[in-house]
């Protein structure tokens, strides 16, 4: 059955106003939601990272949505689209279409720090959220994480966008709790593709390869490494995208979804 809603999950340290451009483009052929990672509870030991309890919060926040949807993830929140897959995977009732996965965070080995460790961070990010300078900082944070991380190197947010949400003590407390849970939550993916092999559902994948030389080589090998855990094509390869994909390339995000939705 065709996807009747495209669920996009945006990765760490996002916003749903990435997406713009791609939910105009989508909207008057499907429903469109974007999660919005700054809407969510206080997320701060390692069970709450385990792909039970992500796949768990985001079927939450999808009660209501019309089914089948189709899953989309960038970056980090690949790894949570991975997880309601393999959650959902063997339930009809999960009613997941399909999935595309948008340069998504993967790794083939974790190796997690030592809980005390991971304490003490923790401890010490807690005092640099009291101070307040992280709410200062956030907008400048965002400037340079476009300017690294897309070929457009300008966002496509507006000023008051951008400091309305990277200015806000909710994305700097859950992007600080989603930076911890990432050790955590990338294990715990990787177990279940060892256990589980790949998902049922169809999954694309769609990379920004932008650049040259080793990096880049390393970032394709690795997006194909997760193809072929996913039972996924070969990527699509994006050389005029970098990593922040939605901003460089929302059309070739759209091309995919809609690839995805003749499909299901």
């Amino acid at each position: 059955m065709r996807a009747r809603t495209v669920v996009i999950v945006p990765g760490l340290g996002s916003t749903p106003g990435e997406w713009d451009d791609v939910v105009d483009a989508l909207s008057a052929e499907v429903a469109v939601l974007v999660v919005d990672p700054a809407d969510a509870p206080p997320l701060r030991t390692r069970t709450d990272w385990t792909p039970q309890a992500v796949a768990a919060r985001l079927a939450e926040r999808l009660i209501g949505t019309a089914r089948p949807v189709l899953l989309v993830g960038h970056s980090s929140g690949g790894l949570h689209v991975q997880a309601a897959l393999y959650a959902g995977d063997g339930h009809a009732d999960a009613g997941i279409a399909g999935a595309l996965l948008v340069d998504a965070s993967h790794e083939s080995a974790v190796r997690l720090a030592p809980a005390a460790l991971g304490a003490v961070g923790r401890a010490v990010a807690d005092v640099v959220l009291a101070t307040g300078i992280s709410t200062l900082l956030g907008p400048a944070v965002r400037r340079l994480g476009v300017r690294a991380a897309s070929t457009r190197r300008r966002d496509r947010l507006t000023p008051a966008a951008v400091r309305t949400v990277y200015s806000s003590r909710a994305w700097v407390r859950t992007t600080v709790d989603a930076w911890f849970g990432h050790g955590p939550l990338q294990a715990g993916v990787l177990a279940w593709q060892r256990e589980r092999g790949a998902p049922t559902p169809p999954v694309r994948l769609l990379v920004g390869a932008a650049g040259s030389g080793r990096g880049r080589a390393r970032w394709i090998a690795t997006q194909r490494d997760l193809a072929a855990r996913l039972g996924a094509p070969e990527p699509r390869l994006l050389d005029d995208a970098g990593h922040l994909v939605a901003l460089d390339r929302p059309d070739a995000v759209v091309t995919e979804v809609r690839a995805l939705l003749a499909d299901s």
